[in-house]
């Protein structure tokens, strides 16, 4: 198994259902792309991103359907085992860190650390 993406989707169902912020982890395994969404315990595949991300969708859809139906919203959530968020996390970290990087260059490395000892901080929430 090849972690390739780590990723944050919402899936939609018409117009009745918008899901928060759900957590994908896309590998590849045995030359096909695996879209695991990390809170629900459910994965698909196909031969690429896009196709992968699209039946993993239609999953989440029947998952939640099926929820519903049976009346066990309780039991909607089920997160993946820890190795899976693991890599998710050490993905998203990397990607966090490769921002980070590039907003150094483009901005603070302009200026010398005497003039940025100077200049206040503010907080803003993402």
């Amino acid at each position: 198994m090849n972690a390739l993406k780590a990723i944050r989707i919402k899936i939609s169902i018409g117009d009745c259902w918008e899901s928060p912020a759900l957590h994908v982890l896309l590998t590849k395994e045995d030359g096909v792309v695996v879209a695991r969404c990390l809170d629900f315990t459910v994965l698909s595949h196909g031969e690429n991103e896009k196709d992968a991300l699209k039946s993993l969708s239609d999953a989440i859809k029947e998952y939640v359907i099926t929820s519903v139906e049976d009346s066990k919203l309780e039991n909607l959530n089920d997160p993946a085992h820890s190795k899976y968020w693991r890599m998710f996390n050490e993905l998203e970290t990397r990607k966090l860190n490769q921002s980070f990087k590039r907003s150094l260059s483009k901005s603070i490395l302009l200026k010398t650390p005497k003039k940025l000892a100077k200049l206040p901080t503010s907080i803003t929430y993402a």
